[in-house]
């Protein structure tokens, strides 16, 4: 007679999961899909995410890390392009499982190629996300192009993260794939990062702020100031009924500032209006930001450094 309470009982899984993919797959929105909040900065513009950023999901079946990793570029000349472009592969040699992201609403190009190249060199499990199917309609679909991938991968699957589409899924899928015994490293990282926190993120409050108005300088600035801006948050007061915030918006030269800046202050109103907006929502407290732009020519080069 089978014993039902062992019958019942299933092994929960524990992992790393590593996104990868050219700029602008989808990336950090998928990972906020699979969160279901706001764990990953967006913005239309290559090299927002400019650092390896991880979270923790649980459900009844474990636990997994997520790292979102920044857009791989083809040919970069800049101090901060070839950092970014050594992020994706120092994650992928820690995953279980890789999730290759390519966008089905685009032409392929030689920044795929680079990724795919990356991908074939790892021995883990693999899905190929098609991510973008609600975009990818007419002209704009490209997937035949990408269909020969197909059988070097584990598993494929078509998404869409901004309208939330296959994500459960997907989640399905890498449960599936994940290995069965527990890496005793990877359930330790997990308690790092999943302190009580929430969102549960890798990164702390000061980190998240910086995040977030730099989010918000990219959306209202576009292709005006081309990744010469960065964020240094001050200092964070909680000072009961609301938390105030001093934070600088960083640019490598004078006509930047200006730019950022904008006629009346008008940029950097939208910028500090917004970024306190989503904060306010992601907090549930009242927030008064002060924000300023500092001209610094040497930030870039620490960025590289850190």
């Amino acid at each position: 007679m089978r014993n039902k309470s062992s019958e019942n009982k299933t092994t929960k899984k524990i992992g790393r999961v590593v996104l990868v993919g050219r700029p602008n797959t989808g990336k950090s929105s998928l990972l906020n899909a699979i969160m279901s909040q706001k764990v990953a900065i967006t913005s239309p513009l290559p090299q927002t995410t400019r650092k390896n950023s991880r979270v923790v999901y649980s459900d009844d079946r474990g636990q997994i890390i997520f790292s979102d990793t920044p857009g791989i570029i083809a040919k970069v000349d800049d101090l901060i392009g070839k950092r970014i472009n050594q992020e994706a592969p120092k994650e992928l040699n820690q995953a279980d499982v890789i999730l290759c992201l390519v966008d089905i609403s685009r032409p392929k190009n030689e920044e795929e190629n680079k990724v795919i190249g990356l991908v074939r060199k790892s021995p883990v499990k693999k899905i190929l996300v098609y991510n973008k199917i609600d975009a990818a309609i007419g002209p704009k679909d490209h997937l035949p192009e990408y269909n020969y991938l197909e059988d070097e991968f584990d598993k494929v699957i078509g998404v869409s993260a901004l309208k939330d589409k296959n994500v459960k899924g997907l989640i399905n899928l890498i449960f599936e794939l994940l290995p069965e015994k527990i890496n005793k490293e990877t359930e330790y990282n997990i308690g790092i990062i999943d302190n009580g926190n929430k969102p549960k993120m890798g990164m702390n409050s000061k980190e998240y702020v910086q995040e977030i108005i730099r989010e918000k300088a990219y959306l209202f600035l576009r292709e005006e100031v081309p990744y010469s801006v960065d964020v240094r948050v001050d200092q964070i007061t909680d000072k009961r009924k609301m938390l105030v915030i001093k934070a600088a918006i960083l640019t490598t030269a004078e006509r930047y500032k200006k730019m950022i800046i904008g006629r009346g202050g008008k940029k950097i109103k939208e910028i500090g209006y917004n970024a306190r907006k989503e904060l306010e929502l992601m907090t549930g407290r009242k927030i008064f930001l002060e924000l300023i732009v500092e001209v610094d020519k040497h930030w870039p080069e620490r960025e590289v450094e850190s």
